[in-house]
């Protein structure tokens, strides 16, 4: 057989009825049709090459498993950039697939693909000649996996003709294996978190992946703590009365009084990161105990009392089976302050504020609260970045493990395909994808994508028509916030135009009929949120409500 035929077999074997994201071109289209043809492969064809790097992404962060894309070469591969550069922050596993051009004198279309991986972090591996092409590939594979990094493959278009014998694929096991901390460390931890007066638990993304809830929050009622966790690891312990909710910018008043008073905080799987600990001015003054599977993580944002190389359910489970064996049964009676804090107002509420709605603008914090009541269980849930995002994050509610978010590089624009991407992975619950008005500009040529291949995607525009971080930054330097202000067009109208559902919401009324949709499943649907410039927040709205 050919290359390019042992490739479409490589592809369907490893898939196994997973997707393949891409756009065709001369560097991939013979193995793809191939794949799709012979092999009945499922193939998501994306808008724009960005976009499909954006949709591998989006599906390997939600699925857990390894992401596939592939583009052609030249500006098909240069076009990936940005989307290459959040998924490599993002540490996830996917293999970039591409090739280097025809091998003629000057081709214009040429570009150093290596060069261009390591410009984005991404790993690199070349195919050198057709009989080890197929080696090539199934070491690139594991490299993603285990590197949870993407690696970005360059098979060269001159190969893919080539007669090559085809050779069955052993895989090796590349599942995340649990890392058992060092009983030193787990007791030198234990001896600063037993002395606390007011101890403090975070559990971040980490903690999630590994299933570690039941062992947190037993280690936490053992040692008489709240538990808070990261963004990415937010609702683990909703309706836990120990819960705080989000440590950081997003944190309630409930929180942030009793983050003051803590004088000892263990984190599990969070990278404590500029966000979560507010530049480390949340974690000031205080002795703190962090826990990750990966070594280059701790102390990477700040400084640390104690580091625990482990993963976050073993690190827990450690600390449980020390206590235990110790006799430790947990304090004598609940300290005051969890009484406290569990009979704290407002303490996981997501209506702390009071709606501007009103002359055809809605509140965007009231929009995201009854879209969000407006959900199915289990609803899968992605963000871009923007200052939508004070508006939207604290009111809505999600599901650990189903909630992302696009933003690892801070790029506005990359929420619409990334969450298509996660709306492949499942289709008996929708997927929402929470962008603002800038941001889905750039990406809802990609809403069609949803289109033509079924995703139950559900896009949620906040349309403050304007630029919103600019909108604020106008003002710092002494320039009017209306220089950041865009007429756009209706992305309602746009989006029935890429042949979705729609619907524009100025009232209430839109509102119910967002709702009414969403219960019909009319999907893929957008949901155009029409605000005010001049009265969305520019800062997280968790403080309480005002006196009459």
């Amino acid at each position: 057989m050919r290359l390019f035929e042992a490739i479409a077999r490589f592809l369907a074997d490893e898939r196994d009825g997973r997707p393949v994201f891409g756009l065709m071109g001369d560097a991939n289209l013979a193995y793809l049709g191939a794949y799709i043809e012979r092999h009945h492969g499922r193939y998501i064809a994306a808008a724009v090459e960005g976009g499909a790097v954006l949709m591998a992404d989006g599906w390997a962060r939600m699925s857990g498993q390894l992401g596939i894309v592939t583009v052609t070469h030249g500006p098909a591969l240069t076009n990936t950039l940005t989307a290459l550069i959040e998924a490599v922050q993002a540490k996830t596993p996917m293999v970039l697939l591409t090739g280097d051009t025809p091998d003629v004198n000057e081709h214009f279309q040429y570009v150093d693909i290596q060069g261009f991986a390591r410009s984005a972090g991404a790993g690199y591996e070349r195919v050198k000649t057709a009989a080890t092409a197929l080696q090539t590939l199934r070491k690139a594979f594991v490299r993603a996996r285990l590197d949870s990094r993407p690696i970005v493959v360059d098979v060269p278009y001159p190969l893919v003709g080539h007669d090559v014998e085809w050779t069955e694929t052993a895989w090796p096991s590349t599942d995340l294996q649990r890392i058992a901390p060092d009983p030193d460390a787990v007791d030198e931890a234990l001896g600063l978190l037993m002395s606390a007066k007011r101890p403090l638990v975070i559990a971040g993304r980490g903690a999630v992946e590994s299933g570690a809830r039941a062992d947190i929050l037993a280690l936490a009622r053992a040692v008489g703590a709240p538990v808070m966790t990261t963004l990415l690891g937010r609702e683990l312990f909703l309706g836990e009365p120990e819960n705080l909710g989000v440590h950081g910018t997003l944190s309630t008043p409930a929180a942030v009084d009793y983050m003051g008073q803590a004088d000892v905080v263990v984190s599990f799987g969070a990278s404590l990161n500029n966000w979560t600990t507010d530049h480390y001015e949340l974690l000031a003054g205080k002795r703190v105990i962090q826990s990750d599977r990966d070594p280059g993580a701790l102390a990477k944002y700040g400084p640390i009392t104690h580091g625990v190389v482990g993963d976050a359910r073993a690190v827990a489970q450690a600390m449980l089976a020390r206590l235990d064996e110790a006799g430790h049964t947990g304090p004598a009676k609940p300290p005051r302050y969890l009484a406290a804090i569990a009979a704290a107002p407002g303490r996981e509420a997501k209506d702390l504020f009071r709606s501007t709605s009103g002359g055809g603008f809605m509140d965007m914090r009231e929009a995201a609260l009854a879209i969000s009541d407006a959900l199915p269980a289990g609803t899968q849930q992605v963000h871009d970045v923007g200052r939508y995002s004070y508006s939207v994050w604290p009111h809505i509610t999600t599901t650990p493990g189903r909630w992302h978010y696009a933003g690892h590089f801070g790029s506005i624009g990359l929420g619409i395909a990334f969450g298509a991407g996660a709306a492949a992975v499942r289709d008996d619950v929708p997927t929402v994808a929470w962008v603002g008005d800038g941001g889905a500009m750039h990406g809802i040529v990609e809403v069609n994508t949803a289109v033509r291949h079924g995703l139950p995607l559900i896009v949620v525009v906040m349309n403050d028509q304007c630029y919103g971080a600019e909108y604020i930054k106008l003002q710092l330097v002494g320039s009017q916030a209306s220089t950041s202000f865009v007429p756009w067009s209706s992305f309602a109208e746009v989006a029935r135009g890429l042949g979705a559902h729609a619907v524009r919401v100025t009232d209430r009324g839109g509102l119910d009929r967002a709702a009414e949709a969403i219960a019909q499943q009319r999907f893929p649907l957008v949901i155009e949120v029409v605000a005010d410039p001049d009265k969305v927040v520019n800062q997280p709205s968790v403080s309480p409500l005002p006196e009459e």
